[in-house]
């Protein structure tokens, strides 16, 4: 990093200016298509997913600047067994994690207590299925990876050490959720899925890492399925407890599989 990028005013904007960019640009798109369609619960989720189709062209120059200057190749042959190997992982562990979390979370009094969760719950699931699954559970994971993954992420390493550049952008996504229940939880999936990109040197795992979490969420949500996994009942507890062991376990052996790997051929 040159001298001008250590001044901590220049660092600070080169994280803040694609993350402001990306607000102005949701907010304006938002406040259009609710304007045109409607600002109701059931119109939420369609202006939701034109906000982040519109969204998406303004934030991935940044990626891709971002993977150029650090002298980083396209991805042409996306089937290698590395990659499938990093991507099958994504899908268990944050299948788990994420599963063990919800019904953690929602077995505590967080839930009912939070009237911003209520509410974000009320907007998210107000609509069709298909819409959902097309909004919530494709495209949101594709803005927000490339956002709170690719870009931010990827320039907080840049400033500073691994560990702490985690963090700080798990914090970052949490705190966009504004309800104590969701900080939570983004703050817990996000360190997982900035690892994954971390290990990956790729933002794919953690696009499809969310994908995975927010497909069993609208599907959980909309269909009923697990809801006996999350209703306070011994079986409930050791479901959720097992999931996470399990998905704790093979993030664990993933993240040695990877280090060996590049001790072995670096």
């Amino acid at each position: 990093m040159n001298e001008k990028k250590k001044n901590p005013a220049v660092q600070i904007w080169y994280i803040a200016y694609p993350f402001l960019l990306y607000y102005a640009v949701s907010i304006i798109v938002m406040s259009l298509c609710t304007m045109i369609i409607g600002g109701d619960r059931s119109h939420f989720v369609a202006c939701q997913l034109i906000t982040t189709i519109v969204t998406i062209p303004f934030m991935l120059p940044f990626y891709r600047q971002d993977r150029a200057l650090a002298g980083r190749d396209i991805i042409r042959d996306w089937f290698t067994r590395e990659r499938i190997f990093h991507a099958f992982t994504a899908i268990v562990v944050v299948a788990c994690v994420s599963v063990a979390l919800n019904n953690l979370i929602s077995m505590t009094p967080l839930v009912t207590m939070s009237a911003g969760y209520q509410e974000a719950n009320a907007n998210f699931y107000g609509s069709t299925l298909v819409l959902e699954l097309i909004s919530s559970a494709l495209m949101t994971p594709i803005l927000e990876e490339l956002v709170f993954r690719g870009i931010i992420f990827g320039r907080l390493k840049t400033m500073l050490p691994q560990i702490p550049a985690i963090v700080v952008s798990a914090l970052i996504f949490a705190a966009v959720h504004l309800n104590i229940v969701q900080f939570i939880y983004a703050f817990l999936l996000g360190l997982v899925l900035a690892i994954l990109m971390d290990r990956a040197d790729h933002v794919y795992p953690a696009i499809i890492g969310h994908v995975t979490a927010n497909l069993i969420a609208v599907l959980r949500t909309e269909t009923g399925i697990l809801a006996k996994t999350m209703d306070k009942s011994v079986f409930a507890w050791v479901v959720s407890v097992l999931l996470m062991g399990i998905g704790v376990t093979v993030f664990v052996l993933y993240l040695k599989k990877v280090q060996f790997t590049r001790d072995y051929t670096g």
